[in-house]
């Protein structure tokens, strides 16, 4: 069993996660949207609460609020940057990616948590029933939240994902009662939203003037609802409070967008104040504060099963089945504006609240409403392959089941949808044929038959002018009956973004979230750490480009790559060298920025990664020598003779001892990318190397399983 390595305590560069959702933000966030306290319902919080909370609060907390005023006074003189990086200054000026999450906070706006955490706990306490004894317990007051000071990093409970940043919001809203309970006080999937906060009101999120960058408050809190979205199940939209001074405002971010609402100070506006914490706290449903309203919790004799939360989807489409989810997510995406992708097991659920039939898979993703849904191109589809994955079914998603209406963005924010209005609309399918992670494979052998069906399976798609466009370590997986399909085919795919071709992209490439558009309104799409070269080189410099079959099989190879040092995570070594392996692994496919991604690809032909202990003994010599032909030909190394050839035309790659690296010069070798990644030449290299390791292993020089 490998450990929860998403949840180890590594710092994943905050300046650059902060950064690259920076460039995320231009053109997607409204300011002064008044609608999100209608959409909180902030007026229906009873008047006699607010009156006597309002009262009671100017008197029982007037020495925090006076405290708290004194410091905004002395923080208000302080430039903002210069408050930005107090918390480096006090920490003697180390590299800041060695600063701990807890760290970043400085003194200053610590001392403003134990007296906001109080007044936050008065508004939260007001009832009616406080007031009158007489006075039932309303239902609107069902609801037992707390917002409390977050002291540790949050993280998610899956490990699908290790290039999770490790963050500490301020203030996190969870259930009371499972903030008594120690193992949930470190995990994301339990926040209902969280507040941010800054000692000055010169540190608003409000740009100076249309079009300028976001400002440093913004971005922050757009990276945490980023996680948020990623780590909380089935998670539509994140709310969350920002404080800066004496003042705060609201915002909701969903796949579309974010909404920041007007700013409000806390105590001339105490009255708003106080209907924003208590309806959050004590009034809103799971739903109004962003769960997917098509989802509901599993009753308890489903949640005894497994160590994750069960949920319970409705119907999808015209399909009169409800599903049950199996365990935890076995993806999630870390985009902001993306898609958005969840990707789970799931069971029937039978009229009689029982699981029946086989696990499958769902999968649920927001589409642009200008593309046509994957389950319309599922069947427009000409045949079938054994490698692809088989469709149940599929539809746009509704809030609950014989509605009219679609789960959009639009929806969520209670906006009217006119036929015209571009929109994001959840989507979700069922796929038939289920499998496991591709990197929980048993055998080298087996994870190569796996890629060569995810390739035959593209080619056959592709031969109807269908590209896939987002390939991932998420949406490949390892058939659990790869019997039932051929001793060859062993992979099936729970696909994602499926295109007619060509898309005709003219213009420059622009970074919108991990899609990328062009300044005519079309898109390509893709996960960033698994995009190819090609696609990310055309992004960093704004070039324009056309996406090809060439690229989604560069994402089979790093696919490829994630699975066998993923895989190499849950070896047995020595700490230093599990370190190690780690790090590789976080440098490639822990990153979040174009830029970051390009240079760890750069830097990774020359990590001694590949001439580590562990690695060699692990990884046999015929993967290794794969990996490394394709390596060479993605590295910086400028080519001069033919691929594979020594001067004495012997075969470069034949380097037993692992010494190859040491003895490559610059210039050495010509790429030849086109046919190493097409679908004939990459399906070709695969089949050499699984013959290879088959005639090791009769050899004796391989043992049965890696």
């Amino acid at each position: 069993m490998v450990d929860n390595l998403a949840a180890s305590r590594v710092n994943y560069g905050t300046s650059a996660s902060h950064a690259t959702v920076q460039a995320e933000l231009a053109e997607r966030v409204e300011f002064n949207d008044r609608s999100i306290f209608e959409q909180l319902e902030i007026d229906k919080v009873d008047p006699r609460i607010v009156q006597e909370c309002s009262k009671t609060l100017q008197t029982k907390s007037e020495a925090d609020i006076a405290f708290l005023k004194d410091l905004v006074r002395g923080a208000d003189k302080v430039n903002p940057k210069d408050l930005e990086y107090e918390a480096i200054a006090e920490q003697g000026h180390p590299d800041p990616k060695d600063i701990s999450p807890e760290d970043r906070k400085s003194r200053r706006e610590r001392k403003m948590y134990d007296p906001l955490e109080r007044i936050f706990g008065h508004i939260q306490a007001a009832s009616l029933a406080n007031l009158n004894a007489s006075v039932e317990k309303p239902e609107s007051e069902g609801f037992n939240r707390v917002f409390r000071r977050q002291s540790a990093a949050l993280t998610p409970d899956q490990d699908h994902t290790l290039g999770f940043p490790h963050f500490i919001p301020d203030f996190t809203l969870i259930r009371k009662a499972n903030w008594d309970r120690k193992e949930v006080r470190t995990r994301w999937r339990d926040r209902d939203g969280f507040i941010e906060v800054k000692p000055s009101g010169r540190q608003h999120p409000y740009p100076a003037k249309e079009g300028d960058p976001a400002r440093p408050l913004l971005t922050q809190t757009a990276n945490y609802a980023r996680l948020h979205l990623s780590a909380r199940p089935f998670c539509a939209f994140s709310v969350s409070i920002m404080i800066f001074g004496n003042d705060f405002c609201v915002c909701i971010f969903d796949r579309a967008g974010g909404r920041i609402s007007p700013k409000f100070n806390m105590w001339a506006d105490l009255d708003t104040f106080i209907r924003v914490i208590w309806s959050m706290t004590r009034r809103l449903t799971d739903v109004q504060l962003g769960r997917d309203p098509s989802v509901s919790p599993a009753p308890p004799d489903l949640q005894s099963s497994w160590d994750h939360p069960a949920w319970i989807i409705n119907p999808v489409g015209s399909d009169p089945r409800r599903w049950c989810t199996v365990g935890a997510p076995i993806w999630s995406s870390l985009s902001l504006f993306g898609r958005g992708t969840f990707v789970w097991y799931v069971r029937e659920l039978s009229a009689t609240g029982e699981l029946s039939g086989p696990v499958m898979i769902l999968k649920s993703a927001w589409r642009s409403s200008q593309r046509d849904p994957e389950s319309s191109i599922y069947q427009t589809v000409r045949g079938s392959h054994p490698g692809l994955a088989k469709f149940v079914v599929g539809a746009d998603v509704v809030p609950f089941p014989g509605s009219l209406e679609k789960v959009t963005t639009h929806y969520l924010r209670q906006l009217p949808l006119k036929s015209d209005d571009k929109t994001k609309i959840l989507h979700r399918i069922v796929i038939g044929t289920t499998g496991k992670p591709i990197w929980m494979y048993d055998t080298e052998e087996q994870l190569i038959d796996g890629l060569i069906s995810a390739l035959e399976a593209h080619k056959f798609l592709w031969d109807q002018k269908i590209l896939h466009r987002d390939i991932s370590a998420g949406n490949v997986l390892l058939s659990d009956y790869p019997e039932e399909v051929g001793a060859s085919t062993e992979t099936v795919h729970a696909t994602s973004e499926y295109g007619r071709y060509p898309q005709r992209l003219q213009g420059t490439m622009t970074r919108t979230h991990i899609r990328f558009g062009t300044q005519r309104g079309d898109v390509i799409t893709g996960t960033l750490q698994f995009m190819s070269r090609h696609l990310l080189e055309a992004v960093h410099y704004q070039e324009t480009t056309v996406s090809t079959a060439a690229d989604d099989v560069e994402s089979l190879f790093w696919v490829l790559v994630y699975a066998v040092f993923r895989k190499l995570l849950a070896a047995p070594t020595a700490d230093v060298e599990k370190e190690q392996v780690l790090t590789h692994f976080r440098n490639t496919f822990g990153r979040t920025s174009v830029l970051e991604i390009l240079t760890a690809r750069s830097e990774a032909f020359h990590d001694g990664i590949y001439k580590q202990a562990t690695y060699c003994r692990m990884v046999s010599y015929p993967m290794r020598r794969l990996l490394l032909k394709y390596r060479v030909v993605l590295s910086s190394l400028v080519p001069t003779i033919p691929l594979d050839k020594r001067a004495d035309g012997s075969d470069i790659f034949d380097d037993p001892k692992g010494t190859l690296l040491d003895r490559i010069p610059n210039g050495a070798l010509t790429s030849d990318y086109d046919y190493l990644f097409s679908h004939e030449g990459m399906i070709k290299a695969l089949k050499e190397t699984r013959q290879y390791l088959q005639d090791r292993r009769e050899r004796g020089e391989i043992g049965p399983q890696v």
